[in-house]
Order: C-alpha cells, then sequence, then structure tokens
C-alpha cells in the first residue's frame, strides 16, 4: 500500500508540475458604512493553510492559487467575519466591505471534510482559536476546550485530562493532529489526551457521530487540532509566550518562528517546555505528585504551488506525569516547590511524522494524508529501576480524498482510509495488562455536499472493517502466567469487526437572522484492546483490570436539531439530541480482589444519552463595547435493560460571561475585561457504586491589552479561575472516590511577544 500510495503521488505531480501559470486574486477592503481603507485584515484560504494581511490602505494580494473555486475568510477584530467563494481563475479581483459588530458568529471550519462556514454546517462543530485559549489557559489543553457547552473532561490531576463529548469519553472521541488520526493508548483511564497547544492555530469539536469522515472511534465526536497558518508569501515571523501559573507555581515558554519564500517554500519550528509542582485544593492543603513535566518540539517544511502544495512535518512530545497514590495520600505532599520525579508516575513520548498534499486537478482536489507515530508509555509504581507496565505502539495511516465538482452547487467526495497499528509490550515491563496486538483498519466512504441558496444537504455512506490479532507466545508472556479469554491453545486470537455507516444532515438559512439545522448520523467503534483482552494489574489506576472477547462493536444512532435566531442586539441558539447506543461497554467494579487490587470488569449493555444546549449571546448596539454570554448544557445517560445510569456522565453547567471592550489607555491597545462564572449542578444520577456528587460555583476573571515596548507589541493575558478558592469535588475527576478535591485560585499571566 505505501508503494502504491507513492507511486500515484509522483505519477500525480508529473502530470500537473508542468502547469505553471500563476493565478493571483487581490482587492481592497473596506468600511461598509464609513467607506474607509482597513489596515490589518486577516486573509485565510483553509484548503491551502495560508493567507495574507491586508496593508496600510487596505490592498491586499495572493498569489499561486489553483484554477478551482476556493474560501475566503476576512476577519478583524470589531467587525463580522465574510466567508466567500470565490474562482480567481475567473475573477482576479475581489473587493470586500466589513461590517463593525461586537460579536462574530460565524468562521470557516474544515473539520465536517468540507470547508464551509461554521453556520452552514449541518454538523455541530465547536471552533476555538488560540487565542481564546491564551485569554483562559490551564495546565492541560483538554481543560481549557472543557468550557465549551457539551464538552466536559476526564481528569486524573491537572496534567492528564481526556476529552468527553455529550457524555461519550474514552476511545468513543476521536482525535485528529494535523490532519491523521492520533491515536496513544487513549483507552487507559490514566491516560490523557497526549497533545499540547504548541503550534496550534485552532481547535475544532465534533459534536456528535463522524465515524462517516473519521471512522471507528468518531462516535462521540472528534477533538481536531488545527496547525497554525503558513506565514505569508515573503514573510518571516515568529513568537514567544511567557504564562505562569500561581496555584501550582507552574512555568510555560514556548518560541517559534515560520517563513514562506517569494518561491513559495515555506517552514516553521517551535518548541515548549512546561513544568509545575503540586496543585493546592481550596483549603490550601498540597496535593501530593500531581506535579508533572512536558517537552515538545515541532519542525515542517512545505511547497506551494499554484498546482497545489504538499507539507511534512515532525512533532515530538515527552512527557513525565506524577499520579496520586490513594493509599499514600498524605506522604507524597513535600516541600511547596518541589518538582523532584517521584513514585508513581508515568513517562510518555511521542515521535509522530506527517504530511499533507493537496493537488489541484481543474475543478476537482485530490488530498493525500500519511501519519507514522510511535509512542512508548511507561508507568513506574514502586522502584525507579523497575518498569511496572511498559508498552511501545507504532501505527501508519493513510487517507485519500478525492473532491469531485459536479456542478456549481455540487460536490463529492470519495475517500479510502487505513490504519495499521503494533502494540508491544516491552521486555523491561514487571507487568502485563494487554497482550501484544495488531489492528488493520480499512475503509471507503463516498459524501456528497449540495449548497444552494438558503439550503446546504450532506450526505454519505461507509464501509469499515478492522482485523485485531493478538499474541501471548513469547516466553515473557508464558513466564507471567498471561491468559488470553478462553485460553486457547495457539496462545493467540484473531477477531473482525466490519459495518456500515450512513449520514444525513441539512441547514436552512432563510435570513441572516434565522439558521435551522438538522442531522442524523450513524457511528460505531470497534473495542479497544484493553475492552478484549485485558487481564492484569493496571498501575497507573491501582486496580485488576479484565476485558472480555466476546464483545462485539458498539453502534449508534444519533439525531440533532439545532436553531439560532440572532438580530443587532442579540443571538439565541438551542441544540438538542438523542443519542442511542447499541453494545455500549463500560468498566465497573466487581467484588472480587486479586492481592490488594479490586478486580473491575468490562460489561456491555445497550444505552441511551440524551441532552442539549442552550446558548444567548447579547450584544447592544447601542452599547457595543459590552458584550454578554450564558449558556447551558446538559445529558443524562441511561442504561435500556433497567434504566440505572451510566457512569461518567457529567453534571448539568450554567457558564455566564460578561466581557467589556474598553478604549486605548495611556499605551495600552485593546484593553479587555471579562467576568465568568460557571455554575455546576448536583450530579445526582450516579452510576451503580458511583456516588452523587454536590454542586458547587466557580468564579472567574479575564483582563488584558496589548502595549509597545522599544517598537515590540507585546499582548498580556491574566486570567483568574476559582477565585472565591472553592474546596470542591468534580465528578469527571478520578481522584474523587478518594475524596480529593480540585485546585483552588489559580491567577495565570501570559505575555507574546511576536516579531
Amino acid at each position: 500500500m505505501k508503494r502504491y500510495i507513492t507511486l500515484v503521488m509522483v505519477l500525480l505531480c508529473q502530470l500537473v508540475q508542468g502547469q505553471e501559470e500563476h493565478i493571483s486574486l487581490s482587492g481592497k477592503i473596506t468600511d461598509k458604512e464609513t467607506k474607509q481603507s482597513i489596515p490589518g485584515v486577516s486573509i485565510f484560504i483553509p484548503e491551502l493553510n495560508r493567507g495574507t494581511v491586508s496593508d496600510m490602505e487596505g490592498y491586499f494580494s495572493l498569489a499561486m492559487l489553483p484554477s478551482r473555486p476556493i474560501t475566503i475568510q476576512f476577519s478583524f477584530v470589531g467587525y463580522s467575519a465574510i466567508i466567500s467563494k470565490v474562482n480567481p481563475s475567473v475573477s482576479s479581483r475581489l473587493d470586500v466591505a466589513m461590517e463593525q459588530t461586537t460579536t462574530t458568529v460565524d468562521e470557516v471550519v474544515i473539520s465536517g471534510a468540507y470547508v464551509m462556514s461554521r453556520e452552514s454546517s449541518p454538523i455541530a462543530i465547536e471552533k476555538i482559536n488560540k487565542t481564546d485559549i491564551l485569554k483562559a489557559p490551564s495546565p492541560s489543553l483538554m481543560s481549557a476546550l472543557a468550557r465549551t457547552p457539551g464538552v466536559s473532561e476526564i481528569s486524573l490531576g491537572p496534567g492528564i485530562s481526556k476529552p468527553v463529548i455529550r457524555g461519550l469519553s474514552f476511545s468513543r472521541v476521536l482525535s485528529v493532529y494535523q490532519g491523521a488520526r492520533f491515536e496513544n493508548q487513549q483507552w487507559g483511564a490514566d491516560h490523557g489526551l497526549g497533545m499540547t497547544e504548541t503550534g496550534i492555530g485552532s481547535v475544532e469539536m465534533i459534536k456528535g457521530p463522524a465515524s462517516i469522515i473519521y471512522g471507528s472511534g468518531a462516535m462521540a465526536g472528534v477533538v481536531n487540532l488545527i496547525e497554525e497558518k503558513d506565514a505569508a508569501t515573503g514573510e518571516i515571523d515568529g513568537d514567544v509566550n511567557l504564562r505562569g501559573y500561581s496555584n501550582s507555581l507552574g512555568g510555560r515558554v514556548e518560541a517559534g518562528a515560520k517563513g514562506t519564500s517569494q518561491q513559495g517554500v515555506s517552514w516553521s519550528m517551535r518548541a515548549a517546555t512546561e513544568s509545575h509542582a503540586d496543585y493546592l485544593d481550596g483549603k490550601g492543603d498540597a496535593v501530593g505528585n500531581t506535579r508533572f513535566k512536558t517537552k515538545n518540539i515541532k519542525a515542517g517544511v512545505g511547497l506551494q504551488r499554484k498546482w497545489g502544495d504538499t507539507k511534512i512535518r515532525y512533532t515530538y512530545l515527552q512527557q513525565n506525569l506524577g499520579i496520586l497514590d490513594e493509599d499514600i495520600v498524605s506522604e507524597l505532599v513535600t516541600t511547596r516547590n518541589d518538582r523532584t520525579v517521584q513514585l508513581p508516575f508515568q513517562e510518555v513520548s511521542d515521535h509522530f511524522f506527517n504530511s499533507e498534499t493537496n493537488l489541484f486537478l481543474g475543478e476537482d482536489r485530490l488530498k493525500v494524508t500519511l501519519g507514522y507515530h510511535w509512542n512508548f508509555r511507561q508507568e513506574v509504581e514502586e522502584d525507579f529501576d523497575e518498569v511496572d507496565l511498559g508498552l511501545n505502539q507504532q501505527n501508519f495511516m493513510y487517507d485519500l480524498k478525492y473532491f469531485k465538482s459536479i456542478t456549481p452547487e455540487l460536490e463529492a467526495i470519495f475517500g479510502v482510509q487505513g490504519f495499521y497499528l503494533q502494540n508491544q509490550n516491552q521486555e523491561v515491563a514487571e507487568e502485563i495488562l494487554i497482550p501484544d496486538a495488531t489492528k488493520d483498519d480499512r475503509s471507503i466512504y463516498g459524501l456528497l455536499n449540495y449548497s444552494k441558496d438558503a439550503w446546504v444537504i450532506q450526505g454519505g455512506l461507509r464501509y469499515d472493517y478492522r482485523k485485531v490479532g493478538v499474541d501471548a507466545n513469547r516466553q515473557k508472556f508464558i513466564n507471567y502466567g498471561f491468559i488470553l479469554p478462553g485460553a486457547p491453545e495457539s496462545r493467540s486470537l484473531s477477531q473482525t469487526f466490519d459495518g456500515v455507516t450512513a449520514s444525513a444532515g441539512a441547514t436552512f438559512r432563510p435570513s441572516d437572522k434565522w439558521r435551522w439545522r438538522l442531522n442524523v448520523a450513524s457511528g460505531f467503534r470497534a473495542p479497544d484492546l484493553a475492552e478484549l483482552y485485558s487481564n492484569g494489574p493496571h498501575p497507573g489506576t491501582s486496580r485488576f483490570e479484565r476485558g472480555n472477547a466476546s464483545f462485539v462493536r458498539e453502534q449508534n444512532v444519533q439525531a440533532d436539531l439545532g436553531v439560532r435566531y440572532r438580530n443587532s442586539n442579540f443571538s439565541l441558539s438551542g441544540e438538542i439530541f438523542y443519542n442511542r447506543v447499541n453494545n455500549y461497554i463500560f468498566f465497573a467494579p466487581t467484588e472480587e480482589t486479586i492481592g490488594d487490587l479490586t478486580v473491575w470488569s468490562f460489561e456491555q449493555d445497550d444505552a441511551h444519552l440524551y441532552g442539549g444546549e442552550a446558548f444567548l449571546e447579547i450584544h447592544p448596539s447601542a452599547v457595543k463595547w459590552i458584550t454578554g454570554s450564558t449558556s447551558y448544557s446538559m445529558v443524562i445517560g441511561t442504561r435500556r435493560s433497567d434504566g440505572s445510569y451510566l457512569p461518567y456522565i457529567p453534571a448539568f453547567r450554567w457558564n455566564k460571561e460578561v466581557t467589556l471592550e474598553l478604549n486605548d489607555y495611556k499605551g495600552i491597545e485593546n484593553p479587555y475585561l471579562s467576568l465568568i462564572g460557571s455554575l455546576i449542578f448536583d450530579q445526582n444520577r450516579p452510576a451503580l457504586l458511583e456516588d452523587s456528587t454536590p454542586g458547587y460555583y466557580l468564579l472567574g476573571l479575564n483582563l488584558g491589552g496589548s502595549v509597545e515596548i522599544a517598537g515590540q507589541r507585546i499582548d498580556t493575558y491574566i486570567s483568574g479561575n476559582n477565585l472565591l478558592n472553592k474546596l470542591y469535588l468534580d465528578h469527571m475527576s478520578l481522584y474523587r472516590p478518594f475524596g480529593i478535591h480540585q485546585m483552588g485560585r489559580n491567577i495565570s499571566l501570559n505575555f507574546r511577544v511576536s516579531f
């Protein structure tokens, strides 16, 4: 398959290489009311991940463009974003008139396979920009994303967290990094998202089944980390970010530079390091061994041409994560600023190679994404010289999408995807939780997108096949006494999972005021290795875990209905969903013990989840310097067999925010102040053997602005979380059963220097 993909790419490159006609697009950007030019407007082409900014006279120019329709976004603070679709080979001039507003409800998204306006997408997609993360950062990227309505996190301290989308978590949420599926043993309760904000331009989150686009693991949704855009042609940009946290005495340093030559050669380099001591709860007590460190290095090189573009990237991420042991909580507390590695801990390293290539073939486009990922995980519990759990994982993925323009209103996507994973226990590991294994995923799918006037209609079908093979023949397994389910004489097992998924949705926008959205999609998830074959102690969670090889794949159907109304003074929207899941797999403790560990086993039952989100944003046109917003999100999950509640379901949440956009003052440009409140309700719908959790209220404050020192612009962000120093338990925290409270008051200070 690798040779076939390489041959196809070489032939296509040779086919289009000779097309050297350079197509460009230029224009002028003005204020719709005053007719004055607007300098500094960001012009961005998502399909090419590049753009430019308007000059002092409002003019812009883009070169080396394809001879096909492209989507362009124009955005500037204080103005409504404009999203246009234009064919630069037909019209090389595009003048834009932007309208002043206090809020922007629309922007381009790419996670739904088609590049389009977020408001036009039949799929519910939330977008969090890098600036949003800088204004309200968290030690974990997932914690920053969990403020999104309908999104929460399962955490094991501030350094380890994983996404929950509308009540579904673990292997049901797929991570996408640099356009490729990212898998790093996320089946483990103590295994976090495994990615940081380094070099990220934005994060898009699909809320609902996305299996038809991304395959197994996307039945709950997708967390798509999108790279920062390339530098404008002929420019070199860079920045340095410095951040500190008061509670954990944490610090983060990030620096990077990028450039694009006049010949279309782009490059980027970025590095970051972060370190945290143990955090303090609302009483000021230290929570021992919640310290962690990360190191991140990224580099990339690319080529931009009229025929398309190609990029090759490399990412290295190293994490050292302390793990709280509930049996020795007080013994783990040391001096306030101690960052020394303690037992128990995890050490995780990732190496990720990735390439993305777009080839423009007339009105059509071929996108080829390839990725190779090495993940090394060690969990050390009792002795620094002994590795308790050690796993090496490597995987190769490919994703070929052909975008076929059928008519100006109708476009089709035909795709082929594959994912091959090999997992192996390290020889130095003292314990075995899962056997050595391979996974081979293959799929084919087709999508249609119709867009005309007020309507966008999408639909598609997908077929997936997965083969899983496990092997316990190594002498290591025999000596350890590891037994596969059913104790086969060959000490090996092989299983296959396959099936069809479908999706259909529509968006209707009869006017600028109204938007209606309906989507019905099916998703699936093949059981992961732990759910099928685990049979051993898991050091990171201090329990004995046991799988079940007879499990069948999870299958769900979810219906989403959303409506939005807006005028010049406010915007009101709501989303409701119903998710019916067959063969839902969940984890529960048993009364059995092995040694001093409780045995936890996986079970399978039908389930359903339902709920929704409501959002109100107030932006009075007569008082443009003040905006307010409030959102409410809820989800309920139960087993269909007996009506009992599912585990790891978040509490209902009510968020409020008031923001003041102030006038420039004594050299401070674009100052702002936001007051934020979050009311988390009682979670009184616990699963069996799960406790109820009382609600709580968290108060936050964000403020900042920009100053110029010695001709250098410095963006400053100050954020305060849990300002009332509330002592509380989070229902989604894996520390909750042990009475371990969450982080108390935390003030973060962030400086960004751009050059």
